[in-house]
């Protein structure tokens, strides 16, 4: 069972062996070779195997530093691209022998290196131990970018560590009334809007989000919990709009059966089986206390949600330190991928800048080994989003002045500079690996 555990310090970026995710077909000699050469080499970890599509797809979520993928894992070219252009951590690609003997692939690796993941492609096998050394490189290269001096709060936070793979965005803070719900629909919704294929699962009791838009109190997430298959999951699914839904404990009797979860029925089983359903982004609604810690350790990032005043700052400073020393360990989420939403601002209350010093002297003060995470985006206290609630219409629509940030929020988290599938041979949908 997850729990906040004993304190322990998170150690540097460059101190800890490098993540390894290998992609292969099962019966292929070579993805047993190349599981040994991990394991043997000291500066690395092997963090996952995946034997198709789908399976690397959910594995990627643990943001692996380094991916060795044989393309044979997709069935052809109009498959592996767009899960390239979503991959940011650093990839090696090795495709089959037979592409030098099609003239409509030969130009295929040239245009693969394009994609700014993939550091080399290799035809037919690669030299393993060459391999590791080009990918020990890169690795501790973008582990430097990721330990860059974060950017001030009015601008695009920077030093981000990059996440492979879908998204699952726990939104929680200790401290109450912030607006995580508020905050978390939004994001969701915004996403969604993007043609990204999203799922909100709200995890507390009792739910208010039904009141606000319609839906029906049941199906709702104890129905996960009863009954944790593909089956369950679907059952439990409500949609607003284009935004799939699961609603929250209909009661606090009934969030119990979230924290008594085994493995199988768990928050983290919910987000593999959605995972595997093929939802891109999964957005957690996580409660103050109860669920939370369930929650936090299936997500890869984490939005705080404050308010801009001084109690909230050392409540968000508690906060984050009950997730890197205290939970150290017990989650994916990386120090980089930790933002904050100041919510509910109004004029004369904290500026941005006083709030993030107040909680960046809290934290030195604390002795917390990781620099605060910055502010990413600053909302207004305005009436249109309570308003669009009460009508059970989309808080993204209730006002401009509150939709902006957010969709600013969801290009950080979302956007990229990657080229799209689209962007790249277009004359692919046909061809298979055979």
């Amino acid at each position: 069972m997850t729990n906040w555990g004993n304190a322990s310090t998170v150690s540097s970026g460059d101190t800890h062996p490098i993540s390894v995710l290998l992609a292969g077909k099962v019966n292929d000699s070579r993805l047993l070779s190349w599981q040994q050469s991990v394991l043997m080499d000291a500066r690395f970890r092997l963090a996952a195997v995946a034997n198709d599509a789908a399976d690397l797809q959910v594995k990627l979520s643990s943001s692996p530093e380094v991916v060795v993928l044989d393309a044979m894992v997709f069935d052809g070219p109009a498959q592996l691209i767009p899960s390239l252009t979503a991959i940011n951590g650093a990839v090696y690609l090795i495709l089959p022998t037979q592409i030098s003997n099609n003239d409509e692939l030969k130009g295929l690796p040239e245009e693969l290196k394009t994609i700014p993941s993939v550091k080399m492609v290799y035809v037919g096998d690669a030299n393993i131990p060459d391999l590791l050394m080009r990918a020990y490189g890169d690795a501790m290269a973008l582990r430097k970018t990721i330990a860059a001096p974060q950017a001030a709060w009015s601008g695009r936070p920077g030093g981000g560590a990059a996440v492979s793979g879908m998204r699952v965005v726990t939104v929680w803070n200790r401290a109450g009334g912030v607006g995580r719900t508020t905050i978390a629909t939004a994001l969701a919704q915004a996403v969604s809007r993007r043609n990204i294929r999203t799922l909100l699962v709200n995890l507390d009791a009792p739910d208010v989000m039904p009141l606000h838009y319609g839906l029906k109190s049941d199906p709702n997430v104890t129905g996960w919990f009863s009954n944790p298959t593909d089956s369950g999951l679907k059952a439990a699914i409500q949609t607003i709009g284009d935004l799939n839904v699961i609603a929250g404990f209909p009661d606090i009797m009934s969030e119990g059966l979230g924290e008594q979860s085994d493995d199988k029925n768990s928050v983290s089983s919910l987000v593999t089986t959605a995972a595997y359903a093929g939802f891109a982004a999964i957005i957690l609604d996580t409660p103050v206390a109860g669920i939370a810690p369930r929650s936090i350790a299936a997500a890869n990032t984490w939005i705080l949600v404050a308010r801009p005043t001084l109690a909230d700052a050392w409540a968000s400073v508690e906060a984050f330190r009950t997730v890197t020393q205290r939970a150290a360990g017990q989650h994916r989420i990386n120090p980089g991928n930790i933002f904050v939403v100041l919510n509910k601002r109004r004029q004369g209350m904290l500026s941005p800048d006083d709030w993030h010093r107040a909680a960046d002297q809290a934290s030195r003060k604390l002795g917390l080994q990781v620099s605060f995470p910055p502010i990413a985006a600053v909302i207004p206290d305005v009436s249109g989003v309570t308003l669009a609630q009460d009508a059970g219409r989309s808080v993204m629509d209730g006002s401009d002045e509150f939709a902006r940030p957010i969709n600013s929020l969801v290009d950080m988290l979302f956007g990229g500079h990657a080229p799209s599938a689209a962007s790249l041979k277009k004359n692919l949908v046909s061809i298979k690996f055979k």
